[in-house]
């Protein structure tokens, strides 16, 4: 009788919400990634830097002339890797990074109901995208997650699937998206530096660029980060009470968000 060889341990470690919430803040905050094609003539793995934004169920937006290279392999073969994650002070290697395996969409034009939403995300991180965004050339480009792999640091590997990635999205809670980042940045500039202060962020002028169901990115010049609710929004009129627990403790009246 032989002996059942054991089992091969594995180096990965099951994503945890901890987990799942750095994959997001990587992919919603990291500005520029490096986009992995395949060239169409070789079949060779080819890499491209590349303005990053994210849709408002996470999936990546990328705005992209048609006259690269990169865009002309995408249109004949639309599979795609991303890694996202700034390198800061301190070993790059040590430092999380998010990789993600998909594919993107056709190029989508001005006249697609999305194209609206896609540019306004997409310019909120990349102001000049306003600019050679009107290029005939550029287009906006959506990219379906397949999968994705987070290194969150040493010894601390997550494989991921797109549901760990990407979220779902509720119409009523789209709709309210808008309205409520204007209402922050108009009304309540106040509430979110000292927001930005309770996280140790000293700067001031911060405003929401963009906003999902599970939180927010905030930008000041150059710089960017994402605050996240207590618990998901489900409906577009829970916005209020998202930001009033987030908010709770502050020297400050609680926002309200609701008209």
């Amino acid at each position: 009788m032989t002996d059942t060889p054991p089992a091969a341990a594995t180096p990965y470690l099951v994503a945890d919400e901890e987990a799942r919430a750095l994959a997001r803040r990587l992919l919603r905050t990291t500005r520029h990634a490096a986009l992995g094609w395949l060239d169409p003539t070789t079949g060779a793995p080819m890499a491209s830097r590349v303005a990053l934004a994210a849709d408002f169920d996470a999936s990546p937006i990328l705005l992209l002339s048609q006259l690269s290279a990169h865009t002309r392999a995408l249109a004949a073969d639309p599979r795609l890797s991303l890694l996202a994650g700034e390198a800061g002070a301190g070993d790059p290697m040590n430092q999380p990074r998010l990789s993600i395996a998909g594919t993107a969409s056709p190029p989508i034009g001005r006249e697609a109901p999305e194209h609206e939403r896609l540019s306004r995300r997409f310019t909120a991180h990349h102001p000049a995208a306003s600019h050679y965004g009107q290029f005939a050339d550029f287009a906006f480009f959506r990219v379906t997650v397949t999968s994705a792999f987070l290194n969150a640091g040493f010894a601390r590997a997550y494989p991921l699937g797109a549901d760990d990635v990407t979220d779902s999205v509720a119409p009523d809670v789209l709709a309210a998206e808008r309205r409520v980042v204007d209402h922050m940045n108009e009304d309540h500039a106040d509430v979110l530096d000292r927001l930005m202060a309770r996280r140790g962020r000293a700067e001031s002028g911060w405003r929401i660029a963009t906003l999902d169901r599970r939180g927010f990115e905030l930008v000041a010049g150059s710089l960017v980060d994402r605050l996240e609710f207590a618990e998901p929004v489900e409906t577009g009129g829970a916005f209020r009470k998202a930001f009033v627990a987030l908010a709770a403790g502050l020297d400050a009246d609680a926002p309200e968000t609701g008209r």
